[in-house]
């Protein structure tokens, strides 16, 4: 059984983290562009809260993707990049029902990645 392609309708950008050493011999984290692929995101949740005196808000997301050789490497390590909005990556989940599709729980709001 295969999923609607018309249910994937949001092009997303996965990034992976690249960790080198700055000029002073530091660790510098950088995000490199994965590549595009197809999703759907839903909305699970959210809620507002207070962080460092401001208002805040964070998401529970869940995005579906298809299985390929781009994805063959997804670990929870990488983020999602979405209209401006960055999706950090809780999991990587098979799906029970399509064998194609993967998962991702995602939280949105909390950080900058």
């Amino acid at each position: 059984m295969s999923i609607a392609a018309g249910k994937l309708s949001k092009r997303v950008l996965l990034q992976r983290p690249e960790i080198s050493k700055d000029s002073l011999g530091g660790i510098e984290k950088k995000w490199v562009d994965a590549g595009l692929v197809w999703a759907n995101i839903s909305y699970l949740s959210g809620h507002e809260f207070v962080k460092n005196g401001l208002d805040s808000a964070s998401c529970t997301v869940s995005i579906q993707i298809r299985a390929s050789k781009l994805t063959a490497d997804l670990t929870p390590e990488y983020r999602i990049i979405y209209k401006g909005n960055i999706f950090n990556i809780q999991a990587v989940l098979p799906d029970s029902i399509h064998n194609e599709v993967i998962n991702l729980p995602c939280t949105t709001g909390l950080n900058e990645g």
